[in-house]
């Protein structure tokens, strides 16, 4: 990954791996009947806690952390650029106003167009907004938020949709899959080819690559470094946190969801197609669960969702030759 970081002016900062044997029980949260969770599992919650407490200990702003088998197109940072953007909606205290009205309670899908580009920032400020918890950009796979699927009250951006048409970092739908085994991503069914959208974080899975401002990083360390038990992998335990699952919720009349008094839900904003991806390598082995449910062809490299692969394409830059697209247009 040093490699690939340096080729695509990245500077990246390694975080110890943690093997599941040397965290023991009495350091994980929950009761000793609550512990029954697979090592690798254990060894990753801890890395991951102790990558929140260096960011709080730091102070950071925010800070983007990566899977080390993450893998992302070279086009990176006009990609982040963008996203920002796309991003503001959902990140400002005060969402910026837009040229399409927002209905909080049915699907409204907006185009970056209608959303000013935000202004010169001062180097002490983040491009991405001030107002958010998690950035998942790294996944695995993803749903668009429902009625359905809404754990808490829906707000005005609960079900809003910002869409990137013509994206030429986008594979052909054919591709936009999270392995060659699985089913096409609901994304391919919904919009045009080449169409990149940023909504709200829904059933995401796998923290390939999830960006944590300071007070998300203080939510995520209080709740889950201290609180609750650690009943499952680490990314599904963000995932049901980002749903809104860990906020206390009454009923209304007619059953409708209503927060206590002083209950915020976490503001979590993902992507589609993610901007970084599992790449498999030779041989596809994890060393916490089998990729893929194990269907990844382990005699080809490759990596989901990424046209212009840095991994793949790590010969290529050194050389200064043409690169390779993995998902070329057909």
């Amino acid at each position: 990954m040093t490699l690939a970081a340096a080729l695509t002016s990245l500077q990246v900062t390694w975080a110890k791996g943690v093997p599941g044997t040397d965290v023991p029980d009495k350091v994980v949260p929950g009761e000793d009947w609550e512990k029954a969770i697979l090592r690798g599992n254990k060894g990753s919650w801890r890395a991951h806690m102790n990558v929140l407490n260096t960011i709080i200990d730091q102070n950071l702003a925010s800070a983007l952390i990566l899977e080390d088998d993450a893998d992302w197109d070279t086009r990176l940072k006009s990609q982040l650029q963008i996203f920002a953007r796309a991003a503001q909606p959902f990140t400002q205290p005060n969402p910026r106003r837009v040229s399409t009205p927002i209905d909080p309670n049915k699907v409204t899908n907006l185009p970056i167009t209608s959303i000013p580009s935000p202004p010169i920032q001062p180097s002490s400020s983040s491009p991405y907004g001030t107002n958010w918890d998690v950035l998942w950009l790294g996944h695995c796979g993803t749903n668009f938020p429902t009625s359905a699927t809404l754990n808490l009250p829906p707000t005005n951006t609960s079900f809003l949709r910002v869409t990137i048409p013509n994206d030429p970092t986008v594979p052909n739908p054919q591709y936009l899959k999270a392995h060659p085994f699985a089913l096409q991503d609901q994304l391919a069914e919904l919009y045009p080819p080449h169409t990149r959208v940023v909504h709200p974080s829904s059933g995401t899975i796998c923290t390939q690559a999830y960006a944590v401002s300071q007070q998300g990083a203080r939510k995520l360390l209080w709740r889950f470094g201290v609180q609750e038990a650690l009943t499952k992998g680490w990314d599904l335990i963000l995932g049901e946190w980002c749903d809104g699952l860990f906020v206390n919720v009454e009923k209304g009349e007619g059953g409708q969801g209503k927060k206590e008094s002083g209950e915020i839900g976490p503001v979590c904003v993902t992507v589609q197609p993610p901007l970084f991806s599992h790449h498999f390598g030779r041989g596809a082995a994890s060393d916490i669960t089998a990729p893929g449910g194990g269907f990844v062809n382990r005699e080809k490299e490759m990596t989901p969702y990424v046209k212009w692969s840095v991994r793949l394409n790590m010969g290529r830059l050194v050389e200064s030759e043409e690169l390779r697209d993995q998902w070329p247009d057909e």
